[in-house]
């Protein structure tokens, strides 16, 4: 397995990292049901276009990107239970993360691990350095 130790993330690629953990973390304050809103959004054409080298979202900040993802799902964003905070700002950020680690789509990357797993390995992968946590959890999915 390939080590992203070496793998730079630009400041700006951070922020952007921080910008998809805040709007994870403001689904609860909007009482979207997490597993869902974090489903959604990874399968969405909004992530497709915040995955792209440049796209006038990764300058829109999370509010924007809440407004799109409300006007994609077309209000069929189930209203239930969340995660914490804690655990929502890291899945956000980890995923966006990977994202910027291996060039993989959002789809690809909840394909890979879905909302409800990353909620699980929360508590055990959330104090570990996000290129250490990705590649664990690359390695698990390999076997």
């Amino acid at each position: 397995m390939k080590s992203f130790q070496n793998k730079n993330i630009s400041q700006f690629q951070r922020q952007l990292c921080a910008v998809q953990g805040r709007l994870f973390e403001n689904s609860a304050k909007e009482g979207f049901e997490s597993e869902s809103f974090i489903n959604a959004f990874m399968n969405s054409q909004t992530a497709g276009f915040f995955d792209l080298p440049f796209d006038r979202t990764q300058w829109g900040g999370e509010e924007n990107l809440m407004y799109d993802i409300k006007e994609e799902t077309k209000g069929a964003l189930p209203k239930g239970q969340f995660f914490s905070n804690e655990s929502l700002f890291w899945i956000g950020y980890t995923y966006r993360f990977w994202h910027f680690l291996t060039n993989q789509s959002s789809k690809e990357i909840a394909k890979i691990c879905d909302a409800k797993m990353m909620n699980t390995l929360f508590p055990a992968y959330h104090t570990l350095d996000c290129s250490d946590a990705i590649q664990r959890i690359l390695e698990a999915d390999k076997q």
